[in-house]
């Protein structure tokens, strides 16, 4: 079968000289068709990873700020422009605790005439506890608690000199000096962002207070950290001990306050 078939295909060169052969006719369509299929699933591909885009980072701002506003101009900046799908919706809400984001786009059926393809998807993350910026807590209003019982202070936030490779460089916190084994406690309520191996630290934890404020402890050894990412805190928990790990000179704790990112004076922050 196979030989007559291409028996026939060489008849038809030789037999249709200067007209449109049966390999052009039947076998530029299906190309062209199968072209327009794999356009379709990669379009319908990038659609989708957009969409989920759109929606993990409304929800990761909702959840953390409370601003629904905010979070749906994120997931918008998130899906980006695109002729090929459109984002026909995208709702965040606060309910009950959590941050909803829900998302539909619209995608396009190349190669007919048909209503688009739509798409939906939703995601949930627990709504954390939010602050107004311009609140007195942005400017240190004593609410986080002390994160070591007894607490004295080694060293303070702003220019030393390294106690590690000498020459003047900027402490991001201020150090509590214990023994190691030494209890510390969750300045506040709020859900661990880090905990484990971090450079300079030796381990670390890192906890979302909500608003863009987090805390951070270092020095730890591994073994002594209670607590894992994603779990949530309460103020006054045990979440780990005093170590000696890390860039370190003596058994103590790093403890740093940031506001959206950026390292600020503790002290003011904290109350007993």
């Amino acid at each position: 079968m196979k030989g007559l078939f291409v028996g026939f295909l060489v008849w038809n060169r030789t037999q249709r000289k200067g007209s449109v052969t049966l390999e052009f006719v039947v076998l530029l369509p299906l190309f062209i068709l199968l072209s327009l299929i794999a356009w379709q699933l990669f379009l319908s591909g990038m659609a989708v990873i957009d969409t989920h885009a759109a929606v993990r980072d409304a929800v990761r701002v909702a959840s953390t700020t409370g601003d629904t506003d905010e979070a749906e101009e994120k997931g918008k900046d998130s899906f980006g422009q695109s002729r090929g799908y459109k984002l026909k919706r995208l709702d965040v809400k606060i309910e009950d605790g959590e941050a909803i984001a829900k998302a539909k786009v619209e995608i396009p059926i190349l190669f007919m005439a048909s209503k688009p393809i739509t798409y939906e998807t939703e995601e949930k993350a627990p709504a954390l506890n939010t602050y107004n910026f311009a609140s007195p807590l942005m400017m240190g209003n004593g609410q986080l608690g002390f994160p070591v019982a007894n607490p004295t202070i080694s060293s303070t936030f702003g220019r030393r000199t390294d106690p590690v490779y000498g020459g003047t460089a900027q402490h991001k916190g201020i150090d509590f000096p214990a023994p190691i084994g030494t209890p510390i406690y969750a300045a506040e309520d709020g859900i661990v962002k880090r905990a484990g191996p971090a450079t300079g630290f030796g381990c670390w934890i890192v906890i979302d207070h909500g608003g863009g404020l987090e805390t951070v402890y270092g020095h730890m050894y591994p073994h002594q950290i209670l607590v894992v990412p994603g779990q949530r805190v309460k103020r006054g928990q045990q979440i780990a001990a005093v170590g000696n790990n890390g860039k370190s000179t003596g058994p103590h704790l790093h403890f740093e306050v940031r506001v959206r990112g950026e390292p600020v004076d503790p002290l003011p922050f904290l109350s007993e």
